[in-house]
């Protein structure tokens, strides 16, 4: 098995017969986290705003997602999971469109299966992703969303974050081999284990402090407190995973 780190989505290259975990911390992937932890029963992800207001709007969903940060003006809620985690979801399925992580999902759906993971839930996307790869024998591929197809130093560190996780499931018999990317993402990560001070020194987080999303911030640094892992998964398979994703193009 072998661990990389594609630090842009353009980088995945052939994921299909791949295990990937797509991060967009800031804040796509905490947000669908937060969502199943709310009892979201189904999150859709659009890579287009326009194909998720219509799927929203037919179906009679809850419609979320952001452009540059902030809500779509006919959007029912933004992509702030701090608000999210004020609200109950239940039985109430939500549509997701976002600047940059449903992009990068749909992006790699074709791969032989697909998580989406933060901080908050690192430790069990990672344990989900090591077993499902193991068992298949398939390379993992952790996947940055980036932002406005540029890197960021956040996706980039919370990927660090999983490469550390996911090698600490191996026993000595099963160390897996680590691509120079998933070296250099778990190096940045160790330089810098206050997971708040590190990414405030990047870009996107201090942008998102300037719009008022700073308390945002902060909770998507939270480490290992969430338990749901949303799968990527085809709408008629919904039912058999605990935290469904489907994809609409």
């Amino acid at each position: 098995m072998q661990i990389r780190v594609a630090l842009m989505p353009a980088l995945a290259g052939d994921v299909s017969e791949a295990v990937c975990i797509v991060i967009d911390a800031l804040r796509a992937t905490t947000v669908i986290a937060t969502l199943f932890e709310r009892n979201c029963p189904i999150v859709y992800v659009a890579a287009s705003h326009e194909a998720a207001r219509q799927f929203a709007r037919a179906k009679g969903y809850v419609l979320c997602g952001e452009t540059e940060g902030y809500r779509v003006p006919d959007f029912d809620y933004g992509n702030s999971p701090v608000e999210f985690d004020k609200l109950d979801f239940t039985d109430r399925p939500v549509v997701l469109s976002t600047t940059n992580g449903t992009k990068a999902t749909a992006i790699v759906a074709e791969a032989r299966r697909v998580y989406l993971g933060a901080a908050t839930n690192r430790m069990a996307v990672a344990l989900a992703a090591w077993r499902t790869a193991l068992e298949a024998g398939a390379d993992i591929v952790i996947v940055c969303s980036g932002t406005n197809d540029q890197f960021t130093l956040e996706d980039a560190t919370v990927a660090g974050l999983y490469v550390e996780a996911l090698v600490g499931q191996s026993g000595a018999w099963e160390m897996p081999e680590q691509a120079d990317s998933a070296i250099a993402a778990r190096r940045l990560w160790q330089t810098e284990p206050n997971l708040l001070r590190g990414l405030m020194e990047g870009t996107h987080a201090r942008t998102l402090a300037d719009r008022g999303f700073g308390e945002d911030v902060g909770y998507c640094t939270a480490i290992d407190v969430l338990s749901h892992v949303p799968t990527l998964v085809h709408e008629v398979d919904s039912h058999t995973v605990a935290a469904p994703v489907v994809l609409i193009r």
